[in-house]
């Protein structure tokens, strides 16, 4: 699936965190290769394990120490600038599958998350962004995956990723959380019987109440390794807002999120 993604490194306490969850998720996504990203924050005051060399050193054993660990390529890459920006220009420099980054900040309240490297990336990725809480459980590869849709376009391109999940037999669970908005009942639900006439590990779920609440307490309850939802966004105007339930469920879930802009292929 994911087969070569960009991993964003910090120095932060959680960054431990990422670490504790990789080999269950290069498991789960088929990665073969990481590139692990330290972006330099020209618009902050230097600490010494912010210089280039020092970065680059520290990237050097902790790439040797990974690929040891999970027995696939890892090599690195220092850049300068604004996070969000270098680790999206990374991912299109190496035509890099995924991007994977630990939302430190999730439980912390609506407005840090907006200002945090995970909204902003999630705003101008063009390629799948892999959300892993810090305060998130490791999860069993495994496990079941969940796609949370609504019919729209941009859950159209989830739906091919989630059934990309499903070609070695891995159950999965289709989501449908309807709100008072709703107006394609009929669409959700010929879609959703579509994916299980063909997949017979799939079962489907028909829930109302507030998307976001049913989502993350859905993969919650069933320990999902995976919620994978549709990002909206296809031009710079409209990257300004990536739908208000895969921004809710990136911010609140403990569960691994995957999100996928509406123009990704599988």
């Amino acid at each position: 699936m994911l087969k070569h993604c960009i991993l964003g490194f910090d120095y932060s306490e959680s960054w431990q965190k990422t670490c504790d969850r990789l080999p269950s998720v290069v498991q789960m996504a088929d990665i073969r290769r990481l590139t692990i990203v330290y972006v330099v924050d020209t618009t902050r005051r230097m600490n010494i394990e912010d210089s280039e060399a020092a970065a680059a050193n520290h990237l050097k054993e902790l790439a040797t120490h990974l690929s040891g660990e999970l027995g696939i390529e890892v090599d690195y890459e220092v850049r300068r600038g604004f996070a969000a920006t270098e680790l999206n220009e990374a991912a299109r420099h190496h035509n890099a599958n995924g991007i994977i980054v630990l939302n430190q900040s999730h439980s912390a309240g609506r407005a840090l998350f907006y200002g945090n490297i995970t909204l902003n990336l999630a705003r101008i990725t063009r390629v799948p962004l892999l959300i892993l809480a810090a305060d998130g459980p490791v999860v069993e590869p495994t496990a079941p995956v969940l796609l949370a849709t609504d019919g729209s376009a941009p859950a159209r391109a989830a739906q091919r990723c989630f059934e990309g999940f499903l070609k070695n037999g891995r159950h999965g669970l289709v989501l449908w959380v309807e709100t008072e908005h709703d107006e394609d009942a009929d669409i959700i639900n010929n879609l959703t019987a579509d994916i299980i006439s063909r997949h017979e590990q799939v079962v489907s779920r028909h829930v109302k109440g507030d998307a976001v609440q049913q989502i993350v307490k859905t993969a919650e309850a069933e320990q999902a390794a995976l919620v994978i939802l549709g990002k909206r966004g296809t031009t710079p105007i409209q990257d300004l807002m990536i739908g208000s339930t895969a921004e809710g469920v990136a911010r609140q879930s403990r569960q691994p999120v995957l999100l996928i802009p509406a123009n990704t292929a599988f």
